[in-house]
């Protein structure tokens, strides 16, 4: 286990450098309204994607070790299709994606449904390295296709980047498809009992993932509505930089999300959410105080003068960093443990608080506003998470707390579960 937590770690490091430098080259590329643009695409992608995953997301994860593999992937293969088309229009006909992209809007949010179901399916069957390296694979292609088409080809636009998202998603596709490939059993079809679970289970899971997209990125709409595009990119580049923090967290996650979905015993499951929920808080704190004290210039220097408010939309968003970190351990034990409506009411609690401090605060403060309200919101969240934690795991607060005298014990605690499922 602990290696496959080292090898995510070290997977996820290099995919954020990767995406930073992507965002780099973006951003001193296209400018500030240039990002502003990008980043309402991607949300746009995110929406349906995350709709998508109704059927085809980390639901997949908690029914591919109990089900056949096919009868899982047709519905989800079939819904990608009807969400991707939908969705595009309704984002279109809502003005909530720039003006000339529907068509885009659809087909990459549709090679990245499928995509992502793979990598649910590899997950699924524990295949963590391949789950891992499709992810880097991603990211690099991406990268890569920038530079060409930015430096080869002088196409410094918009354009360049939705060219360089099509090829990255339609290469990683192909090759992670051609992983599960053996899984699959063609002989298998339709079985609705399956279809109305992955609807059940997975509508828990979506409907929790839904309303944190919104907490993650409504004030994106907020600030485009009261300001301009360029106040958006620089919000959302800020938005990238401190979401790079979570790196570890979300690596640990994606480990113990697996291991507790194919666990049976439920103090294994609690004490291992403690264990990594201390780690990451620690971890976590260390890497968001780095970043924190870099000076505004520092940001100017590698970005662009368009940028110099970097340093107060990380700020601003610190502390619902840390809290989000802390969440990810908490939601993929609902998760795995089969719970997954705790995570939808923790969503929900902090959307509540994004629409009620949103159209507040923005307004009258800005991008400093937006990082505010998303801090807010994702605590409140993770303080519900953290409760009914307590109340349903029997954990003890103190097994929570990253400063304590015992933390050896938590170390010795994460070195005795590495064999406990080397079996499996």
């Amino acid at each position: 286990m602990i290696h496959r937590i080292i090898s995510t770690t070290a997977s996820r490091l290099l995919i954020a450098l990767v995406n930073l430098t992507v965002v780099w080259m973006a951003a001193r590329s296209l400018g500030a309204e240039g990002m502003g643009t990008i980043s309402l695409i991607i949300l746009g992608i995110s929406i349906n994607q995350m709709v998508s995953a109704l059927v085809g997301g980390s639901a997949l994860v908690y029914l591919v070790p109990r089900h056949p593999l096919m009868q899982l992937l047709m519905p989800a293969w079939v819904w990608a299709v009807i969400v991707s088309a939908a969705g595009s229009l309704l984002l279109d006909w809502f003005s909530l994606v720039p003006h000339g992209f529907i068509l885009d809007l659809f087909w990459i949010s549709l090679l990245q449904s499928y995509f992502s179901i793979n990598q649910n399916v590899l997950l699924g069957k524990e295949k963590v390295f391949h789950f891992n390296l499709m992810a880097v694979l991603q990211v690099v292609i991406l990268l890569v296709s920038l530079v060409v088409l930015f430096a080869g080809f002088s196409m410094y636009s918009v354009r360049a980047y939705i060219i360089a998202l099509y090829i990255s998603f339609g290469c990683v596709f192909l090759i992670s498809y051609s992983l599960i490939f053996n899984y699959i059993d063609r002989r298998q079809g339709w079985n609705w009992q399956i279809l109305r679970e992955t609807f059940r289970f997975g509508g828990y899971l979506q409907a929790a993932g839904f309303m944190q997209l919104f907490n993650y990125r409504l004030s994106y709409y907020i600030i485009e509505k009261y300001f301009d595009r360029a106040t958006l990119g620089v919000f959302s580049i800020g938005v990238q930089i401190s979401e790079s923090v979570w790196i570890i967290s979300k690596s640990i996650a994606m480990v113990q999300y697996a291991r507790i979905a194919n666990s049976r015993d439920p103090v294994y499951s609690r004490d291992l959410t403690a264990a990594f929920i201390r780690i990451t808080t620690l971890l976590t704190l260390v890497i968001l105080g780095f970043l924190l004290i870099l000076p505004s210039g520092f940001f100017v220097l590698i970005f662009r003068s368009d940028f110099s408010n970097l340093h107060q939309v990380i700020l601003s968003l610190s502390a619902g960093i840390l809290a989000i970190a802390i969440s990810l351990m908490l939601s993929h034990y609902f998760s795995g443990s089969g719970k997954p409506w705790h995570n939808t009411i923790s969503s929900g609690v902090g959307l509540i608080f994004t629409l009620l401090l949103g159209f507040v605060l923005i307004p009258r403060m800005g991008i400093t506003g937006a990082g505010i309200t998303s801090s807010v919101a994702y605590t409140a969240g993770t303080v519900y998470q953290l409760i009914v934690f307590v109340r349903v795991s029997g954990a003890k607060w103190k097994s929570l707390q990253p400063f304590g005298k015992d933390y050896l014990k938590v170390l010795q605690l994460l070195k005795k579960e590495t064999g406990l499922f080397d079996n499996m």
